[in-house]
């Protein structure tokens, strides 16, 4: 991923530049299946996401319905087609070196050159004044000390808390950008705490919330936008034989993330026991027996939604899954793929690259992008490292190994100890900077 400045192309220029026909001679035709689709060229050469492209060659029918482009993996948009040229408008994030490919029913065809795409990036401050307290308000005033995030279709981003202020509150707020306000939804003191939240979930189709009690076995909460997220406690229902398995000592739940290709939710104790869950009739049974250790993280891929990740401490046990990220198929947890860790082993380290060689230095939560691209907050380096949806690590924003406060591009943009990460709809990327005691935007393309 090259972090350059983006080269923009008017379209009207794109089409000076390679010759414009005369918009009668463009004719009408059909792809001709029978036929090879022939690729020529491409202009630009180089851009960012947005940019319009011409796609040069033949037989391409003048249909853009039937038409496909692909930047690797990344789906473009078409605009139109004469039959000889394709305008179509360069996908955000296609990953390392696109190769653009042109598929039209069962032919395919990929363009010789690849395009060098340029990445854009920019991170400003949402909320939070370096206070290590939470107090509602406008965002120009609230003060947040947040450590996991999540967002739900509407924009609304939801906080969970722990430890800061004097005395220390526990708690879950939401934010909202385009009302101005932080506002809590479940508050309290620590000796008196209700919920104790970590990481957040989300059921995207219907906007409901739902936290874990990270220290009681049966007990999460629901938060429905239809009663103003009014928080409500409901216990998990498990068989006798499940609740005993649960390791008192070890009964930690951290998290709890909704599911989207079954419908229900799952959770992990830190004994390694994961747990699927009815998030309508909380019956709930242990599918799953991994690897012992704290818990930092965990997400489901949108592209691949039977697939849970999850990022464990320096504590697991076997060693080979510390500070990693692992993943689970849900479709066999207990098959022969099993519980895989993806990068590097090792640990309180940083190298970019193809998952398999990556390495991170505590990696706390993590979240995908609708296009399957996982963000994650690398605290002990500092910075958020994106894997793309064909396993390639890059840094995206901050200074790997050196921390502070700094908004701006992605090579002068400063963290201190990022904890929690979250993405919207469109893409852009909230993170719970801990250390600055902010929330942070970062918006890349």
């Amino acid at each position: 991923m090259k972090l350059l400045p983006v080269l923009t192309v008017s379209l009207c220029s794109l089409l000076l530049f390679t010759g414009c026909k005369d918009e009668e001679t463009l004719k009408k035709s059909d792809h001709d299946p029978s036929k090879p689709i022939l690729l020529k060229s491409f202009f630009p050469l180089e851009g960012g996401a947005r940019t319009k492209i011409l796609l040069d060659g033949e037989n391409f029918g003048s249909d853009p319905s039937k038409i496909k482009v692909y930047f690797n993996n990344a789906l473009a948009s078409v605009v139109s087609s004469s039959g000889e040229r394709i305008y179509a408008i360069v996908p955000r994030l296609p990953g390392e070196d696109p190769k653009i490919s042109v598929v039209i029913g069962q032919d395919s065809m990929v363009y010789e050159n690849s395009f060098v795409y340029h990445t854009q990036a920019q991170v400003s401050t949402v909320t939070g004044n370096g206070k290590k307290n939470f107090k509602p308000g406008v965002l120009s005033e609230a003060e947040v000390y947040g450590k996991y995030l999540e967002l739900d279709a509407e924009g609304n981003i939801f906080m969970s808390w722990r430890d800061g202020g004097s005395p220390a509150t526990f708690g879950v707020a939401r934010i909202n950008e385009k009302e101005n306000i932080v506002t809590p939804l479940i508050e309290a003191e620590s000796s008196t705490r209700i919920l104790y939240a970590n990481g957040l979930t989300v059921d995207r189709a219907t906007g409901m919330l739902t936290a874990a009690h990270e220290s009681t076995k049966e007990v999460i909460f629901t938060f429905d936008p239809r009663e103003a997220w009014y928080p409500r406690q409901r216990n998990v229902k498990y068989s006798t034989a499940d609740l005993n398995s649960i390791v008192d000592a070890d009964r930690y739940k951290n998290f709890v993330t909704f599911c989207p290709y079954d419908g229900h939710l799952y959770t992990r104790y830190r004994d390694g026991k994961i747990a699927k869950i009815n998030p309508e009739t909380m019956e709930a049974k242990i599918v799953h027996q991994g690897p012992y250790g704290s818990q930092y993280g965990q997400a489901i891929n949108p592209k691949k939604p039977w697939l849970l990740y999850i990022t464990l401490h320096s504590n697991a046990s076997p060693t080979e899954f510390r500070q990693g990220i692992s993943v689970l198929d849900l479709r066999d947890p207990n098959g022969s793929g099993g519980f895989k860790r993806m990068n590097a082993p090792g640990g309180s380290g940083f190298r970019d690259g193809p998952i398999a060689d990556a390495l991170f230095n505590y990696p706390k939560d993590i979240k995908f992008d609708n296009d399957g691209n996982m963000f994650v907050a690398d605290y002990g380096n500092h910075c958020i490292r994106m894997v793309s949806a064909d396993n390639i690590v890059t840094t995206v924003a901050g200074q790997p190994g050196t921390s502070g406060y700094k908004d701006g591009g992605p090579v002068e943009s400063m963290f201190n100890q990022p904890w929690g990460v979250a993405v919207n709809e469109q893409g852009d990327i909230y993170i719970a900077d801990w250390s600055n005691a902010r929330i942070r935007k970062l918006v890349i393309e």
